[in-house]
């Protein structure tokens, strides 16, 4: 009987070690971005071991980098069933979620992880982060700065708070976290971005574009630094400039509305009228696009034209900006202030 107890436990030692080996291996690969062949290496660690939970959160990373969610879930939970206090299986199920956009079960589980693990960084940032997607930005505040006190180094408390205060106009906090970030990764263009947009946002259109040179330095065709650079020469007034860079982001892959309607508005800036308002058009054509009606109205407005004419147009664009949101607050003040200027458009307006 002893010797068939030994024999059984040396076995189950030969087959942890044949495992935890099979793991090591798939473990490489996975750092080296190769889930796919480091799959079956970890299928076959889960035959040997079954419930080990060392394998079940390296398959459950191996399936969330190829974002096939579900099994990554599958395999994060059967992870917690064995092990339910497991830091990178929670941390793994959190990121599942989320890539799957259920973010209310990924604040669920990282909640409980940071319960479990107060200290953990890791999971903080990530709970901050869903907070702020979901507009919770109290929470998410104290969430970050908490991470910072542990680690004043951590780079995803640096951006996450950065971006934050940005968010909350508190830019005298936001430099020096966003600085320090782009000095630790000198090459990372969403760093230096954040960086960009803080000094775009003080209207240092001079420090902003010099940053997003940079960044097109790493990039050439980062659509996000076309962009910026674009706003730069909007914001300094060089119309025609921006239309150029819009029209090369719009090549380099933005959103076609988005860069249609900045060129229109360029255009409009430069009292290119034809050309703005056959821009709005094209966006107008795809989709009801609100801010290609702002921009409709602002050229109803600028045009030269008859006066009651340009009321019935107005009337009409207010009425399509009210159909798509009464209640939207850039629509509301638009509208006001228009009635400031034009209180005779009661009488267009439906309603």
């Amino acid at each position: 009987m002893q010797k068939r107890v030994k024999e059984k436990t040396e076995e189950n030692e030969r087959n942890a070690t044949k495992a935890l080996n099979l793991c090591k291996e798939a473990r490489d690969l996975i750092r080296m971005r190769k889930p796919r062949q480091a799959e079956p290496l970890l299928l076959a660690a889960l035959e040997i071991s079954p419930k080990n939970p060392y394998v079940l959160v390296a398959l459950g990373d191996t399936k969330r980098m190829q974002k096939q969610f579900t099994p990554a879930t599958e395999y994060y939970q059967q992870c917690l069933e064995a092990d339910p206090l497991n830091p990178f299986a929670m941390s793994g199920l959190g990121d599942a979620y989320r890539g799957s956009n259920h973010l209310d079960s990924a604040i669920g589980i990282w909640t409980q992880a940071l319960e479990a693990y107060p200290e953990n960084n890791l999971v903080m940032t990530r709970l901050a982060d869903a907070l702020t997607k979901k507009g919770k930005l109290t929470d998410a505040r104290r969430i970050y700065e908490k991470a910072i006190d542990l680690n004043p180094d951590d780079p995803f408390a640096l951006s996450g708070l950065g971006n934050l205060y940005i968010r909350l106009r508190e830019f005298d906090l936001a430099g020096p976290l966003l600085e320090k970030l782009v000095a630790k990764q000198p090459q990372n263009p969403r760093a230096i971005g954040a960086l960009a947009n803080l000094y775009r946002r003080r209207k240092d259109f001079f420090s902003a574009k010099a940053l997003f040179e940079r960044i097109l330095d790493i990039d050439c065709r980062n659509v996000y630094a076309i962009d910026g650079l674009a706003d730069c020469a909007r914001g300094n007034k060089e119309y025609e400039k921006a239309k150029q860079l819009w029209e090369k982001a719009m090549a380099a892959g933005m959103s076609p509305d988005i860069a249609k309607t900045r060129i229109a508005d360029a255009c409009l800036q430069m009292e290119q009228f034809d050309q703005a308002r056959r821009y709005y058009d094209q966006v107008l054509s795809v989709s009801e696009d609100k801010f290609a009606l702002f921009g409709q109205l602002r050229l109803i407005e600028t045009e030269p034209g008859d006066e009651r004419n340009k009321m019935i147009d107005a009337a009409k664009i207010l009425n399509r900006l009210f159909a798509l949101d009464s209640s939207d607050d850039r629509t509301l003040t638009e509208f006001n202030m228009f009635r400031t200027r034009y209180p005779e458009i009661d009488a267009y307006i439906q309603g």
